[in-house]
């Protein structure tokens, strides 16, 4: 009886343990927005087609590919040239922040995911390239970035985070405009 008291407190105590929550860690930074639209999913695709040239087709490098013709689901590639508004004259971070943009064409609306956010610093620089990698949605993990300080990554993150944030808010706006537009039309 004794032992089966024993095992028994041995459970509850175990149970009632904090429990690491996973996703407690830094999340990559992730932008979403879902626009509704009076559409079929082949009308919002097209749509999407023709919206795309418009918004995220202007940013540097930008691609799209269809997944599968006729799911709605589309995926593309972009980047963003950034260059630094903290940390004057620091050619080494000067760069490119690279995205993925995906699509999702549905009955009455269109959803877009920008994902995949990834620094690359400036390879001509003469001191060699700062890359800070992946962009997250809050604090970056505290690991050392070679040539920099701890505070200056932050920083530097915090700016990234905060320029391509902004600008891509706008070309959702423009991509939404778009849509919305091709939706009137037919």
């Amino acid at each position: 009886m004794r032992e089966l008291c024993s095992i028994l407190l041995l459970l509850v105590s175990l149970h009632g343990m904090p429990q690491e929550d996973p996703l407690a860690g830094p999340r990559p930074l992730v932008i979403t927005e879902a626009i509704a639209l009076p559409l079929s999913m082949g009308q919002v695709e097209k749509a999407a087609l023709s919206a795309w040239p418009y918004s995220f087709g202007l940013e540097p490098g930008a691609r799209l590919g269809m997944e599968d013709p006729g799911t709605g689901r589309m995926e593309g590639t972009a980047r963003f040239n950034y260059r630094s508004s903290t940390v004057g004259n620091r050619l080494q971070t000067l760069g490119v922040i690279n995205y993925t943009v995906t699509i999702q064409a549905e009955n009455g609306q269109c959803r877009v995911r920008i994902s995949h956010f990834s620094h690359k610093g400036n390879s001509n620089a003469t001191e060699g390239a700062i890359d800070l990698g992946t962009i997250y949605a809050a604090q970056r993990p505290q690991e050392r970035i070679p040539g920099i300080s701890m505070g200056t990554a932050d920083r530097l993150h915090m700016d990234m985070r905060t320029q391509v944030t902004a600008r891509l808010q706008e070309v959702i706006k423009t991509f939404s405009s778009g849509l919305r537009s091709a939706a009137e039309k037919q």
